[in-house]
This record gives C-alpha cells, sequence and structure tokens, in this order.
C-alpha cells in the first residue's frame, strides 16, 4: 500500500475511496437479509410506533431527538441498495419534510426540550446528517448538499458559544464524517477548521480506551482514524 499524501485540498488521500451509495447491489444471502429487514421492523416501523409515526422531526407531536434519524439512517441505505420504491418514498417523504422544516438559521430539526438537556443539541443531528449524505449520493439531488453546509454553517456558529457536552462530545465522530463528506464535495476553507474545532472540543478516545464502555467503545476506533485525514504522519487506530 503506497504511503498517504497531502492532497492539493488540505486532506491526507485515503488509500480507499468510498463508494457511493448504490454503486454495488447485494446479492445471495446479504440481500436475503436486507429483505428481511425490509419486509420486518425496519420497513414498517412508522406505520406503527408513534416515536416515527408521529415523529417531531417531519412535524409531528412525538419523540424530536435521537429516534427518527437512526431510524432514517437505516432506511435510506436499505432503500437504495434494494432498489425499494416503497421505502424510496418513506425516505424521500422524511427527507424532504426535514429540509422544508430548515429553519432560517440553517438549524435542521426540531429544538429539544429540558427533557433531552438543551434546545440546540446537536447529537441527533449528527446521525441525521449521516443518513443526508447517503440520500444525495443516491439521488444528486444538490440542494441536500445546501442544506447540510447550512446546517453545519449553524452547528459551528453554536460550538462557538457553546463547546460540545454530552453525547455530542462522546460521538462526534459522526459529525466529522458529514463535515469531511461535505469537504470533499466543495472544498470549502472553513470546514477544516470547523473539524479542528470539532476535534478539540471531543472526548479523547484515545487516552480513554482503556476504560471502554458498550456501544461507545466498539464505535471508536474509527476515532483515531478520522482526525488523521487532517495530518500527516502515521495512523492511529
Amino acid at each position: 500500500m503506497s504511503k498517504k499524501t497531502k492532497s492539493a485540498r488540505g486532506l491526507v488521500e485515503n488509500a480507499f475511496t468510498t463508494l457511493p451509495l448504490g454503486s454495488i447491489r447485494p446479492a445471495g444471502w446479504l440481500r436475503t437479509q436486507l429483505r428481511i429487514q425490509a419486509d420486518g421492523l425496519t420497513g414498517h416501523l412508522d406505520e406503527f410506533w408513534l416515536d416515527i409515526a408521529d415523529s417531531a422531526w417531519i412535524g409531528g407531536n412525538g419523540e424530536g431527538w435521537e429516534r427518527g434519524p437512526y431510524w432514517l439512517d437505516g432506511l435510506v441505505p436499505l432503500a437504495f441498495l434494494l432498489e425499494d420504491a416503497r421505502l424510496k418514498q418513506k425516505a424521500q417523504h422524511w427527507i424532504t419534510s426535514i429540509l422544508r422544516h430548515q429553519q432560517a438559521d440553517g438549524w435542521l430539526g426540531p429544538l429539544q426540550d429540558g427533557y433531552y438537556g438543551y434546545p440546540y443539541d446537536p447529537w441527533p443531528v449528527f446521525v441525521l446528517l449521516k443518513a443526508m449524505t447517503q440520500y444525495q449520493e443516491a439521488t444528486g439531488d444538490l440542494y441536500v448538499i445546501a442544506a447540510i453546509e447550512r446546517c453545519l454553517q449553524k452547528i459551528q456558529a453554536l460550538l462557538d458559544l457553546k463547546p460540545l457536552t454530552s453525547w455530542a462530545m462522546l460521538r462526534s465522530t459522526e459529525l466529522a464524517l458529514s463535515m469531511y463528506w461535505l469537504y470533499e464535495r466543495t472544498g470549502q476553507a472553513w470546514l477544516l477548521e470547523f473539524a479542528h474545532t470539532v476535534r478539540q472540543q471531543s472526548f479523547d478516545w484515545l487516552a480513554h480506551f482503556g476504560q471502554p464502555w458498550c456501544i461507545l467503545a466498539v464505535q471508536q476506533p474509527k476515532f483515531g482514524a478520522k482526525p488523521k485525514m487532517l495530518a500527516s504522519g502515521p495512523l492511529v487506530v
């Protein structure tokens, strides 16, 4: 494998490039498992669970924190990998509704109440942006890119006032995925500066990893890799 080099656009070039959603189609056992998901809970959760069916993310009165984005983050790739028209319609309904309700300052989604901590809690937005990047790759919808850019600018402004805390601090790598995704498409330098800010405000999992805890621990090996896209030197994983 060749040594990673710094690209002209400011990121260390990856040894491998992630293919856009839909570039590879599942077959055999994998397709069967995805079909089971589509015919089961993932494909029907919005039809009976009010936290999804009446989610505040689409203008309803239900839960408006992480449940909707988590479901959407699984629904979008499932729909387009299977080329399932019914699931695509569900994904389009959610994405369109969220985009339609984007606030004037760029914020995506509902403001949180005291139950979840504070109004502009960016954690569930991190998950949403992952779903939106996949949707954009599959559809080519350029408006999604503009919406993500405005939302990231809003989050950047918020972090200048109040640093990352709680789940957003612990799971900031989920935001880094979307920041780098947008940078690779726009080349805007402010995104790299923002990435440095997020890294500085993040929980130091590399120092803490001797005391792992459930889902946070198993997801954080990637924490060392993503920030290193910004710098030269040996990769820490």
